[in-house]
């Protein structure tokens, strides 16, 4: 995360010469396919106990840096988001589960074009390409009685790409704040699983299995435009 946000810092220079800058924050909604993470789920999963959790859609949080110059409006977002799955049985004797839980943090260079329209409300496009890092846990406990029987610990990293075309609305109530409302696609690519850390673990996995995020993003963003006085002064 720190090294997200050192890139935004770098960007500064150019939001500061630039006519107008922008501060986005949006809150997003998405789906994860996850091929790879789910087929592994699958085969470490607790073939008898009840799966509580799969891998849902969740929450996608991106703060960005931009600017706007007439309808063009391009920055860096990063964007943080996260998943998970476990199956788990427990009785009177003991419990057993197994815990997945994937990180992502995405850093891209967003360019959007909102589509000119005489009202407050108009339509925009927009393309970003783009990096992915994700994070893969693996958690494994089986406990009879007061006795952990098996502790198996399994941490994975992965870096690739991604790119997410989208589109939307932007509605203008006043000069300094926007509001907008989006929806895109994210595709993945590379993203190879890299094992970082192993404790106690016999697990089995496939050394060409990848973290691949693909799926639909749905958004909701609070937009702040701040004029630069130093260019309009020139």
């Amino acid at each position: 995360m720190k090294k997200l946000l050192k890139y935004l810092f770098l960007f500064f220079p150019v939001i500061l010469n630039s006519q107008e800058a922008v501060f986005q924050y949006q809150l997003g909604y998405g789906s994860f396919q996850l091929k790879d993470v789910k087929a592994m789920f699958d085969r470490v999963g607790l073939t008898f106990a009840k799966t509580t959790e799969y891998f849902p859609s969740n929450y996608l949080y991106s703060p960005s840096l931009g600017i706007i110059s007439g309808q063009h409006y391009c920055g860096l977002k990063v964007t943080l988001f996260s998943t998970g799955a476990r199956s788990h049985i427990a009785d009177y004797s003991g419990e057993s589960k197994a815990d997945m839980i994937v990180n992502g943090n995405r850093l891209g260079f967003f360019y959007r074009y909102n589509i000119p329209h005489e009202s407050k409300w108009n339509m925009y496009l927009q393309f970003e390409p783009g990096f992915v890092f994700s994070k893969l846990k693996i958690y494994e406990e089986l406990v009879i009685g007061r006795r952990k029987i098996i502790d198996e610990i399994l941490h994975f990293k992965s870096k690739g790409m991604y790119f997410e075309p989208s589109m939307g609305f932007r509605y203008k109530p006043l000069n300094w704040l926007h509001l907008a409302l989006g929806c895109g696609y994210e595709i993945d690519a590379f993203g190879k699983m890299n094992l970082s850390y192993a404790s106690n673990s016999n697990i089995k996995y496939n050394g060409n299995d990848k973290i691949k995020w693909n799926g639909i993003r749905l958004y909701a963003g609070l937009i702040l435009v701040i004029p630069n006085d130093n260019q309009n002064s020139m």
